[in-house]
Parts: structure tokens; sequence; C-alpha cells
């Protein structure tokens, strides 16, 4: 066998065996990989739903014990003579229970030994702001106000019934959600022992079991394509979307006879699922993530990467047939060379290895040619540098240049949320100006005219710029476009704190001032932000308006105050966010509310056109033209 077939043949068996066997190595690990990380991940989207179960449970626990002390049994009665009353103990009750409302189905109270005669108590957010309001103008009328304790009462029984009074349709529904939620809990939340008239008295609370593992669920931080589910006892499967429960397989069937706490792994043609079982409920929870796609595109690769491979393969048996047929010639030439030089032809230059003249003369050459592969990997090296240098700068000037972009839309969009003109009045001479320190501010400012003439402005301080800001103020003018002309304004900041509250809008809040004039008479009302400053004109005096109350959403149950005064015509009110007074100097040093009230006694007689522009003009004196650090902006007020 020819030297050129030997060496063909051995390449082919050392390069076709090892890529085969490198190639189904590299399948089998990148697929091992793959379902171990995918396992993990399940694993740990499991225990934090059994952590986020457990601390709902806990959560509702503290919520009975909450309750234990309310007077329940109020609920009823028909209110006469009741202290407290029925509906005063029914906003105590909600109250009480809070952020957890929406998991409760209703709240059982009543005598152990007289089942029938327990009260049902079904809590309702519609209900209770209602019975808040009539309450209120109880409060506020007395026995003028026409609502008796008897008509209180008498709205509380909406939402209140004693299980004897159920029908058979009802209390065999009333069952079958207590079984429901008996097996999804494992036990009955509940609080016995307190001794009443009637004898020893029970109160439970019933959950609804969607709604907590709704909860459970939603605050998962999950892939895109994962589902989490539940099973209970008897094997019935809750998921989020009824269109996934199609998707999945038996999973009553995949998960029965597991009763130990452990992660328990299953693994389908399509799904990775992991659950766990709670030994107390039987309850069954877990993730069912698909795993078909990313199984068939490892392979594919696999497949893609032996092709290649193979491609190479045949590649280099061309340079391997023409490298064995240089390497016989040059045998061939050997020979043909050793004539040459003993016939004294010193010219000859072959390449091959060996120790006589001609190996040293190879040797040499070697030697150069190590030399120029040194030469061209540093060449090569440098230009990689270079085109991973050239990358780098584009992909930063794209992302700059979509940063650019989306700071663009998010300005337009914040000053699309602003007025596109003043609102005129007849009594009213009105000026704003706003100055962003970015391209998206926080500050914000809006009028809402009422239909009785009356004109409520409204100016606010976002914390914090950029996105975050843009999305409180959308949020802000969303609550006050509805009802700023017409609610009474304390009651509006109040409202509006505790929606933002409710929304759950991670430290984000908004300083407010709210001001409702006719032109004659006017009312401001703050929460959190600069006090108003107001200008007499008779005495040329400027008094502050100064009214307590935190920022619109750190606090749920905020309560604010109302301050009015008459205007006489030429009287001056200015409205400011805290940009202003807090701008420094070159010299770190703040403008402050002293100095603001004298800029503003310097041109509050002017028009406040005038003063806006006086007061922009010293904002930008004092910072050196410097753009400021926070926004500014202002409101002026003038009457006619």
């Amino acid at each position: 066998m020819k030297v050129r077939t030997q060496l063909t043949l051995a390449f082919l068996l050392l390069a076709i065996l090892p890529l085969g066997g490198i190639v189904l190595f590299s399948y089998v690990t990148s697929e091992r990989a793959f379902k171990r990380v995918a396992e993990e991940e399940a694993g740990q989207l499991v225990t934090a739903i059994g952590s986020e179960l457990g601390r709902l449970k806990a959560a509702l626990g503290e919520r009975v014990d909450d309750l234990a002390p309310l007077p329940l049994q109020a609920l009823g009665s028909t209110g006469e003579g009741a202290e407290p009353g029925p509906a005063t103990v029914y906003l105590q009750l909600m109250e009480r229970l809070s952020d957890m409302v929406d998991l409760v189905d209703f709240v059982e109270y009543g005598p152990e030994e007289r089942p029938d005669s327990t009260l049902l108590i079904y809590p309702s957010r519609t209900l209770a702001e209602a019975l808040g309001k009539l309450a209120s103008q109880r409060d506020r009328y007395g026995d003028d106000s026409g609502i008796s304790e008897a008509y209180l009462a008498a709205t509380v029984d909406e939402a209140v019934r004693r299980r004897g009074e159920l029908d058979s349709d009802e209390q065999a529904a009333l069952a079958a959600r207590e079984e429901q939620a008996r097996r999804l809990l494992g036990a009955e939340l509940e609080e016995a022992g307190r001794r009443s008239d009637h004898g020893r008295a029970v109160l439970r609370v019933h959950v609804e079991p969607r709604e907590l593992l709704e909860r459970a669920f939603a605050r998962l931080e999950r892939q895109e394509g994962d589902v989490p589910f539940a099973l209970d006892a008897g094997g019935s499967l809750f998921v989020q979307d009824p269109e996934q429960r199609r998707a999945l397989p038996d999973l009553a069937a995949l998960f029965a006879g597991e009763r130990d706490l452990e992660l328990t792994r299953r693994v389908t043609a399509d799904w990775l699922l992991v659950g766990t079982r709670e030994p107390e409920s039987g309850l069954t929870f877990g993730i069912a993530r698909p795993v078909r796609q990313s199984l068939r595109e490892i392979r594919r690769t696999a497949l893609a990467n032996f092709g290649f491979g193979l491609g190479m393969v045949a590649l280099a048996s061309l340079g391997i047939l023409m490298l064995s047929g240089r390497m016989t010639r040059n045998l061939r030439a050997l020979t043909v060379g050793t004539q040459r030089i003993a016939a004294g032809d010193l010219t000859t230059r072959l390449q091959v290895r060996s120790r006589n003249e001609i190996g040293k003369l190879a040797e040499t050459m070697n030697r150069m040619a190590f030399q120029l592969s040194q030469n061209q990997e540093r060449l090569l090296e440098e230009e990689r540098l270079r085109q991973r240098h050239e990358a780098e700068r584009r992909l930063l000037e794209v992302e700059n240049e979509r940063k650019g972009r989306e700071l663009e839309e998010a300005r337009l969009f914040q000053l699309s949320l602003l007025p596109s003109r003043l609102p005129s009045h007849p009594r009213l001479e009105l000026a704003v100006f706003m100055r962003t320190a970015t391209e998206v501010g926080g500050d914000y400012y809006d009028f809402f005219p009422g239909a009785d003439g009356t004109l409520t402005a409204a100016l606010g301080d976002a914390a914090g710029h950029g996105a975050r800001a843009a999305t409180m103020v959308t949020v802000v003018k969303g609550l006050l476009t509805a009802r700023a002309a017409s609610m009474d304004l304390p009651l509006l900041l109040e409202e509006a704190s505790r929606s933002i509250k409710q929304m759950r809008l991670s430290r984000m809040h908004m300083a407010v001032t709210l001001l409702r004039t006719d032109g004659e008479r006017v009312e401001i009302s703050a929460a959190g932000i600069p006090p108003a400053l107001l200008w007499r004109r008779a005495t040329r005096t400027v008094e502050e308006v100064v009214l307590s109350g935190p920022p619109l959403g750190s606090l749920a149950a905020a309560r604010y105050q109302s301050w009015s005064s008459h205007l006489a015509p030429g009287d001056t009110l200015l409205l400011t966010s805290d940009g202003f007074p807090e701008l420094r100097d070159p010299r770190d040093e703040m403008v402050g509310y002293p100095r603001l009230r004298e800029l503003f006694a310097e041109a509050a007689d002017r028009s406040p056109d005038d003063l806006i522009r006086h007061l922009a003009a010293a904002a930008s004196d004092w910072t050196g033209g410097a753009p400021p650090a926070d926004d500014v902006t202002f409101l002026a007020l003038k009457a006619r």
C-alpha cells in the first residue's frame, strides 16, 4: 500500500471517530445539563410557591386573631341600641382584613353548640365604602342626615346571612366551597373558645382557594411558558389559564402516590414537571416547564455540528491528499536532490527532516516558517482586537441611539399629559413654567374647570426622574381627571393616596398641591409639597400656606388638611415644586424658602407671566446658567 494511501486512511480513521464521539458526548452532556438546570430552576419556583402559600396562610391566621376581639354578634342585630352598631363593626372587620379581603370568601361567627344560628359575613369593598360615606354623613349632620343606625344595620344585612336561613341549594353550594377550601388549606382558619351570651363562640375565616392560588402564582418570577399548577387531594387541577390545562398531561396520574415533602420530578416528551405535596392538606403544587422545543434545538444543534464536522473532514481529506502527494514528491525530490548535492548543486532546496546537510537546510527553512507563523499570529491578533473594538464601538452607538429615541418618546409622552393651553377665567390670570432636570422629568401641573364656575388647579412633584416619574405622573393624572373638579379636596387626596398605595408601586410617590377658586375665594389642600405663597395687595405682604400631609402613595390611610381664604383683586398665589428652593449655586449654597419669598414679593404685583419670568431668570442667575439638579415648576394665579 502506498504511503499516500496509508496517510489518507489514517487521517480519516483518526478524524471521523473522535468527531462522532465528541458530538455524541456534547449532545448527551448538553441534554443532561439542560434538564438539570431546568429542574433546579423549577424546584426553586416550587419552593417559592410553598413559601408564598405559607406566608398567605400565616397572614390569614393573623387576620383571624385580629378579628377575634371584634363584637361580631352586633352584625346580627337591628342596630337599635347596639354599641357599637353593625355598620361600625363591619367597617372594623373590613379594616382588619386589609389586603386579605380578596382572599376571604366569607367570615363565619356564632355559638359552637348552635351552628344554624351562626352568621355568614361576606366582605365587600363596595359595601364598606358606601357604609363609610353614610356614617360620615351621619356624623357630619347628625339627626338631620336622615340616616339612622337601623338604616345602617339594614345596609349591613346585605352582607350578612345566617346559616340556618340558607335553602338546601345554598347549603349544598356552601358545603362544596367549604370542602374545596379545606382540601386546599388542610385546616380551618378559626379562633374558638371566646365566651358569649349564647355560650362558646367560634370564629372562622373561609378562604377563596382560586384567589389564594392566583396570588401565590402571581408573585413568581418564572420563565415564559412555565405553568404553575395545583392539585387538591381529590385530583382537581388548577391553572391560571384554562387554555394551558388542555396542553398539560394527566398530572393527577403522574403525581399519584407521592406523600413526602421532597420535590418530585416527572419528565414527559413535552414537559418537565416538578411538584411537591403538603402532607397536611394533600395539596400538590408545582411547575410545568415545556422542554420539547429546547430538546429539539439541542438535537438539531448536535446534528448541525456533526454535519459541519463532516464537511471539515472532507475538506481536510482533500488537503491530506494534496499533502501526501507533496510528501511523496519530496521523497522523489530527495533522491534527485541528493544526487545534485553530490554533484555540487548547492542551490537545491528540499523540505525534509534529516540530520544531513539537506535536513539542516530544511531545519533552517522550518525556522523561517516558524518566525513567519509567529508574525502572522501577531498580526491576526491585532486584527481581531481592532475588529472587536470596532464592533463594541458600533454597538455602543446603536445602544445610545436607542436610548435617545426612548427618552425622546418618554419626553413627548410626558408633555402630552400637560395641558396644551391654559384655561381662561373671567376673574383670574394664570401662568405656568416648567424646566425639567432630565429629558423626562417628574413635575406635573393640570387644570380642571368646574361646572359651577370654579377652577381646580394641581401642581405635583413625583419622586425621582425618568420613566418611573413619568409613570407616577400618568397615574396621578388619571386619578385626578375624573373627580378633581367636583370632589372635596382633602377627600380627593385621601382617595388618590389610597389608590396609589393599593397599586403597589414600590418606592414611588408624589407630592401634590390642589387649589380651587372662583376668583373670590380660594381653597388649598397639599400632600407633602412646599407651602403656597399668597401676596396680599392691600397690605403688600406675603403669607405662607403651610399644610401637613404625606406625599400620595406613601401611606394608605393618610389624612389631609385644607385652607381657605378670601381673594381680593390684585392678590397673587404662587405654587412651586421643591426644585427652585433647592437650587444650588457654584458654591453649593441653596436658594432656600426665605429667598423665594423675597423674590416672589419683588414681582408679585406684576402680571403672572412677568412674575414667572422674574423667577425663571433668578433661577438661571443662581445656577450660573447650569441645568438644575431637580425639576423646577411654577404656577402663578392672580385675581383680576
